[in-house]
């Protein structure tokens, strides 16, 4: 809870000005791909950014090579969009740091960053951006475990790309036969599409594999994805959905795949398909951050289905948090394609320019407001707002309900509402048991004499 000593008068309190003066300043958690993309367009834009990234360089898994086909192709400009901000005067890089402490709101945050030596730096941004990114497990899913034969996206793609001549070769042995199985996990992720219809397309068209695709729905709403999803067809990728799980058992020492053939109508005319391939190419399985849930609670905003950083509203307001000054972009929002990526992290970037170049913010048209005097200190509106607008701050002179407070006898504890950080809800003004809050401007926004 921020604790302010300032001798603020009750009888001025709730008179703050509407407008509040902007610093040009940004803090960016995570170096990957959607936060280099933030951090360009701003730094372009004459606002300076500060990154924050726990790792030893920037780039994240771009960086790693965890990519594979066009989104590995998409990530290589990072390299230059790194180079570019590391020249960059409006930019400060700190690798191996982390945000351990946040106070304050929207236009005066005051972060705590603490870097691996014990350091600890101080950063006073207006925004921040949350863009730190997600973790993978592997795991087999319904497969023996001691099946050989199966390898991850990540690495068919590395495969593919390090093989420059007419056959594909893993661990010594010729791969003529290839089986993706797509959705066992990330059931909700669409990037897996795109680098299973990449990966099937390269591997007929430059290897002459034979090449299928199990899955119960395959993902194409992506920029191509249509017209990739048609073009694998066209080249003789054979795809085949199932509604059960298909069962896998080896054979002559083969790891094979058999599922109940879906073109039948009726269920008892059903025949089963077998397919053996060389080698089974399952997708990692997508998790959220593995501090998310600390990042969550600094940052003060809630987590969302799976429990990633979501957004306010997802289809109006995508980018943004549940509290003013905070965005949230790229995968700990939710893991997406590089191509949604870079478009969502140049909508953070645009919006958080229209907001600082001014140099001023004006708040409302409507915010609640605390009358100190009536304040009973129960904590019920700073547990309920939603968007973590309300503090307990000291002010000089008793209220009404002095016997319940504590400490120094001439300073008195009472809530106070930040107007630049209050979205005028009213969800305050509702619960308050000492009718203490009112909404400021509401007579005038809702006066249709």
């Amino acid at each position: 809870m921020i604790q302010s000593n300032s001798d603020v008068p009750i009888s001025e309190v709730g008179r703050a000005s509407k407008t509040i003066l902007l610093k040009q300043d940004v803090l960016i958690l995570g170096g990957g791909f959607s936060g280099l993309s933030v951090a360009e367009s701003l730094a372009r834009g004459g606002i300076h950014v500060t990154i924050v990234e726990q790792g030893n360089r920037l780039g994240g898994r771009a960086s790693t090579g965890r990519l594979c086909g066009d989104r590995a192709r998409k990530a290589n400009q990072l390299g230059t969009i790194t180079a570019w901000l590391e020249k960059s005067g409006n930019v400060t890089i700190l690798t191996q740091a982390e945000l351990v402490d946040l106070q304050g709101h929207f236009g005066s945050f005051r972060a705590k960053v603490r870097k691996n030596d014990g350091q600890t730096v101080e950063i006073t941004p207006a925004i921040i951006v949350a863009a730190t990114g997600y973790q993978t497990l592997r795991e087999t899913q319904g497969i023996p475990e001691t099946a050989a034969g199966i390898i991850y996206l990540p690495e068919m793609g590395k495969l593919i790309d390090e093989t420059s001549g007419e056959k594909l070769f893993l661990e010594g042995q010729h791969l003529s036969a290839v089986t993706f199985f797509l959705d066992a996990v990330n059931d909700d992720i669409k990037f897996d599409a795109v680098n299973v219809l990449e990966q099937a397309i390269d591997l007929v068209e430059r290897f002459t594999c034979r090449v299928f695709v199990i899955c119960r729905d395959l993902k194409v709403s992506f920029d191509g994805g249509e017209r990739l999803y048609r073009k694998a067809r066209e080249a003789g990728v054979l795809f085949f959905k199932h509604d059960v799980p298909p069962d896998f058992h080896l054979e002559n020492g083969r790891l094979s795949i058999s599922l109940p053939d879906a073109t039948f109508v009726n269920d008892e005319d059903q025949q089963e398909i077998t397919l053996a391939s060389d080698v089974i190419v399952l997708p990692e399985t997508c998790l959220p951050g593995a501090k998310i849930d600390k990042l969550a609670s600094i940052l003060r905003i809630p987590l969302g289905k799976g429990g990633y950083l979501m957004e306010d509203n997802p289809q109006f307001l995508r980018i943004r948090s549940a509290r003013r000054g905070i965005y949230v972009t790229g995968a700990c929002r939710f893991p997406q394609d590089l191509s949604e990526t870079r478009r969502e992290a140049e909508a953070a970037a645009q919006e958080i320019i229209s907001l600082l170049l001014p140099g001023t913010y004006d708040c409302g048209p409507v915010f609640a407001e605390v009358d100190a005097k009536k304040c009973a200190l129960c904590y019920t509106c700073p547990r309920l707002c939603p968007h973590s607008a309300i503090t307990i701050e000291k002010y000089a002179e008793h209220n009404i309900y002095r016997i319940l407070n504590s400490g120094d006898e001439s300073m008195q504890n009472a809530a106070r509402v930040e107007p630049a950080a209050c979205y005028g809800c009213g969800v305050c003004v509702a619960e308050c048991p000492a009718k203490a809050i009112t909404l400021h401007g509401e007579s005038t926004l809702f006066n249709f004499n």
